[in-house]
């Protein structure tokens, strides 16, 4: 018998194998188990299982492919049959989503903070993820969730409401880019549209519907059509 050449990397194999025969067989027995409260009359009532379709899941673990029961109600008043998969629904999964819920949210926590795709992947090393895909998640973000987001894509704001409060802010920072020492211009826009009443407290004023975005920029940057920074950049954001 030989020693170990690596034994923290083989370590980390055999456990990477290991939770996945645990994730897969989570699945396996859950959509089981689901099929079990159906036959017993305490869920899915009304609905009939018509076979088990393949799906490959996407999570943090990496991919499985599984198949689950999909159980079908015919709707008589709209004349059509609905589809459900309850392991999806579980999952968080829609109609032709394979990333599990949890993958994605944690996706979505790095959306603004500046990190690039690449980076954002290294946190997530087992999961079968490519940057356009994290780049579709950011570009699909249901922004009432986000209190800041990153305006590098010039993105634009809806203005929800009649009168609308903005605060605009801007900041020199000094910071390193390629071992050199560069000043970069940071706009803050905060957004809302009043006090939220139902959430305030007597010590704690919360805002209704704030929203923001922050854009970074070299000291240096040029705008070709002759106006501010600050002015270029409520152009940019606001509808």
């Amino acid at each position: 018998m030989e020693l170990e050449q690596n034994l923290l990397r083989n370590y980390k194999k055999n456990k990477r194998i290991e939770t996945n025969n645990e994730v897969k067989n989570l699945f396996i027995n859950r959509d089981n188990e689901i099929f079990k409260l159906y036959q017993q009359g305490q869920i899915l009532q009304g609905y009939k299982v018509m076979s088990k379709l393949p799906k490959t899941i996407k999570t943090e673990y990496g991919d499985f492919p599984i198949k689950r029961r999909l159980y079908v109600k015919y709707d008589e008043e709209k004349k059509e049959n609905i589809n459900r998969y309850p392991l999806d629904e579980e999952l968080g999964l829609k109609k032709y989503e394979r990333i599990e819920i949890n993958l994605k949210d944690k996706y979505m926590s790095f959306m603004g903070d500046g990190k690039r795709y690449k980076d954002i992947l290294h946190t997530t090393e087992n999961a079968n993820i490519s940057e356009r895909t994290i780049s579709n998640i950011f570009k699909n973000a249901d922004l009432e969730k986000v209190d800041y987001i990153s305006n590098k894509n010039n993105n634009k704001i809806k203005i929800p409401n009649n009168v609308l409060y903005i605060q605009i802010d801007g900041a020199f920072e000094p910071m390193r880019e390629n071992k050199k020492r560069v000043e970069n211009k940071i706009f803050l826009a905060t957004m809302h549209v009043g006090v939220d009443k139902e959430k305030s407290t007597k010590t704690k004023i919360k805002m209704k519907k704030k929203k923001g975005v922050f854009q970074m920029m070299n000291k240096n940057h040029n705008n070709k059509n002759n106006k501010s920074n600050i002015d270029n950049f409520i152009d940019k954001i606001f509808k």
